[in-house]
């Protein structure tokens, strides 16, 4: 006979009760009660067993050597059933779920690193993703005979978020992050589908299962930061005192009513085009054709007449503006370079404000990637990783480009999360820079090879400021005559 039980969380009390039901050998009893699996209900805490569901036992014999595995089906009730394991003499017992991994020398069951990357809640106060991502166990061995209590492994939190701005319109991603130690984050990604804020829809109600052993809680004086990724990203953040622990098997709520604020992305104010012609209009495609190369004294006609894209108003962009994505000094980003620099206090401006870059860039090949931190004296401190890369850079390719990738993080990243990141993930903005090369009265010269971009800073009366790359690299310190003829790119502050 086996009765087996659940042992799940609620906010810091454990609320699963034994089961004492009994069955026949394979037929095995297993009651659930709150905030552990299934139909997961985030007011009342109620479960229950759902067709489809099976346990997973792992036997040993006398010894503590594992001997095999059996899965049990889920039949109705509270009761599965299965075939036990020849020659174990006892058995540990976990609900059976995607993502789980079982030793099969020594019998020991463990998630995968990934076991919590993906959640997708579909539609605010919804649970049914939940079923997927608790992780519930009786690691002690013991015969048949006796009853098996299963614990949950993981902890869920309940996020009740309010006041939030209808620009975030459509909701692709919340992602909640701690500072678990002094400097140290770690983060918890929830994909929302069916979720788009409006002037009568501004409140959400999250559920996400996570970690205790990773998220262990917040550090006194820590930060814990909410963000929210949709048509605008928005953040929200609080410091706390006094340290919070997390625990396995418990359920943690989170109540935000105000304090959203908005998440820059300094490379979301570059247009996503060069200009084609001085009236306004913008390539439909990124290419090096070189036939939408301009006169600074021309391009800065859109610093008195801005173009209209998008319903942005767009400009020529000023030094600082091209410095907080490109820095000025040609060392960081260096496609050959293989050592790390370090960026510190750059004078740049983003959306109009100005701000204090400092970060650090490195290599991966021919790739360089980059933490960045932007401080302002009275907004919010922004924090970015970046990815820079050249493409197909040869003479007279029409494709050969500069790609610049940034996404706007809740936190300081280090540089092996910026290397490691998901570059194709919501939020990532990217920019293509055509290699257009430049015009001298009717010649092109290195188009394919090189890039050449006004800003609208004067170096003297006959020369302007530039961003300028090749293969080798890219910056926004150089200056050319304004005779020459270059690429445009507008910025907005919009």
């Amino acid at each position: 006979m086996l009765a087996l039980t659940v042992v799940g969380c609620e906010r810091n009390v454990d609320i699963f009760e034994p089961d004492n039901n009994e069955g026949n050998i394979v037929t095995i009893s297993a009651t659930i009660s709150p905030e552990t699996r299934v139909s997961y209900d985030g007011d009342t805490g109620g479960l229950a067993w759902e067709e489809g569901d099976q346990l997973l036992l792992v036997g040993f014999d006398n010894s503590d050597a594992y001997i095999g595995n059996s899965t049990f089906n889920y039949q109705s009730g509270n009761t599965f059933s299965g075939t036990p394991v020849l020659g174990a003499d006892k058995y540990a017992a976990y609900y059976k779920v995607e993502g789980i991994n079982l030793n099969e020398t020594t019998g020991e069951v463990t998630t995968a690193d990934t076991f919590y990357d993906v959640q997708t809640q579909s539609g605010s106060g919804s649970t049914a993703h939940l079923k997927s991502k608790l992780f519930l166990g009786d690691d002690t061995a013991k015969p048949l005979t006796q009853s098996f209590t299963l614990s949950a492994k993981n902890s869920i939190i309940k996020l009740a978020l309010s006041g939030i701005p209808q620009e975030v319109g459509n909701l692709q991603q919340l992602i909640y992050t701690v500072e678990t130690a002094a400097g140290v984050f770690k983060s918890v990604e929830l994909d929302v589908t069916n979720v788009t804020f409006s002037p009568t829809t501004t409140d959400l109600t999250a559920y996400i299962a996570f970690n205790p052993t990773v998220m262990t809680g917040i550090v006194a004086g820590g930060t814990a930061n909410i963000s929210l990724l949709g048509n605008k990203s928005y953040k929200w953040g609080t410091q706390v005192s006094t340290a919070k622990n997390y625990s396995a098997g418990n359920r943690y709520t989170g109540t935000v009513t105000t304090g959203w604020n908005e998440i820059i992305n300094p490379l979301s104010y570059f247009a996503e085009h060069n200009m084609a012609d001085l009236s306004g209009t913008f390539e439909a495609y990124h290419d090096t054709f070189g036939h939408f190369l301009f006169y600074w004294n021309n391009a800065m006609t859109y610093n008195t007449t801005h173009a209209t894209l998008g319903g942005k108003s767009y400009y020529l962009p000023t030094i600082e503006e091209w410095g907080a994505i490109i820095p000025e000094e040609h060392i960081y980003v260096q496609f050959v370079g293989t050592d790390t620099r370090t960026l510190s206090d750059a004078a740049v401006t983003v959306g109009g404000e100005s701000y204090t870059m400092s970060g650090a860039f490195d290599n991966v090949g021919s790739v360089v990637y980059a933490t960045l931190t932007y401080t302002h004296q009275y907004y919010p401190t922004l924090y970015a990783i970046a990815r820079y890369r050249g493409e197909n850079m040869r003479h007279n390719q029409p494709n050969a480009r500069m790609v610049v990738d940034m996404q706007s993080t809740a936190t300081p990243y280090t540089m092996d999360q910026a290397k490691n990141a998901n570059w194709g993930a919501v939020g990532v903005v990217s920019r293509v820079f055509p290699a257009a090369g430049y015009r001298f009265y009717d010649q092109l010269f290195n188009q394919g090879t090189h890039g050449y971009y006004w800003s609208s800073t004067e170096y003297d009366s006959a020369h302007a400021r530039l961003m300028y790359f090749s293969k080798g690299g890219a910056y926004s310190g150089s200056y050319s005559a304004k005779a020459l003829r270059f690429s445009v790119r507008l910025v907005s502050r919009e």
